[in-house]
């Protein structure tokens, strides 16, 4: 990033040089210089374009429960979402470490947002879901706005019923109960998920206590799910986008 004052291989201090070229093993390796911002997670680029164009930024704010901020400087709850997803896409594991990408100066251009949430914000962000009222009514919407971007298909979509395990070793969360796990009894939660198999899409998903057994809940779970899947046109004819329940299994 310093000024380009100098000519060759041998820069003055605090200047770097124009070009620097030399051979090594029969190869020619030429180093050179810019002024651009260098990000080492540049490659998500690509994802924040189909984003943008997609609208689903726009729909996320409609759907969240905090109210807008009425300071200047404080971040909209879209730019904290923004944030944690390019966390998770970046291999993050913790709060902290989604942190770690306010010091990458290419975060919010390449996000299009302010700046990059902290630990203590993101923290307070996730507080805001208090109820599972909130959750419903935030998911549930961005479940169905991405049903609707899949093609209608005559024969339809299969959808499969499955539950897995989530581990807590820490036991603080809301649910955490021990349970039954591949590596003995374990304080955990055991989610519920509803998936369209040919797309890989998850269309619904209820969190249980870890203690629950595997079928627990999932009679409610699917007639909610089976009210609000979307029908679609193909060939002229109305088909609903699922096929029936192929089965739970965990």
């Amino acid at each position: 990033m310093k000024p380009n004052r100098s000519k060759g291989e041998s820069p003055i201090h605090q200047t770097v040089a124009e070009k620097i070229q030399f051979e090594s093993v029969g190869q020619s390796i030429q180093i050179e210089f810019t002024e651009q911002q260098l990000s080492a997670h540049a490659g998500t680029a690509t994802f924040w374009s189909f984003v943008h164009q997609s609208g689903w930024g726009e729909m996320v704010a409609g759907c969240l429960p905090h109210p807008r901020p009425t300071s200047n400087n404080a971040l909209s709850p879209l730019t904290k979402v923004l944030g944690f997803v390019q966390g998770l896409l970046c291999g993050t594991k913790k709060l902290t470490r989604v942190a770690y990408l306010r010091r990458d100066p290419m975060m919010p251009a390449l996000l299009g947002i302010k700046r990059v949430p902290s630990q203590s914000t993101l923290t307070r962000f996730f507080q805001g879901f208090s109820s599972a009222g909130k959750n419903l009514a935030c998911f549930r919407p961005l479940f169905a706005w991405a049903m609707q971007k899949l093609p209608g298909k005559a024969e339809g979509y299969a959808l499969d019923l499955d539950s897995t395990r989530l581990l807590h070793e820490d036991g603080h969360q809301d649910g955490v109960e021990v349970g039954y796990t591949r590596v003995g009894t374990k304080p955990r939660l055991h989610p519920l998920l509803a998936i369209l198999s040919e797309v890989r899409l998850v269309a619904a998903f209820w969190l249980r206590p870890g203690n629950c057994n595997c079928a627990n809940n999932v009679v409610g779970f699917l007639l909610d799910l089976w009210d609000r899947l979307v029908r679609r046109q193909a060939s002229g004819a109305a088909t609903p986008a699922a096929g029936g329940p192929a089965g739970a299994a965990d």
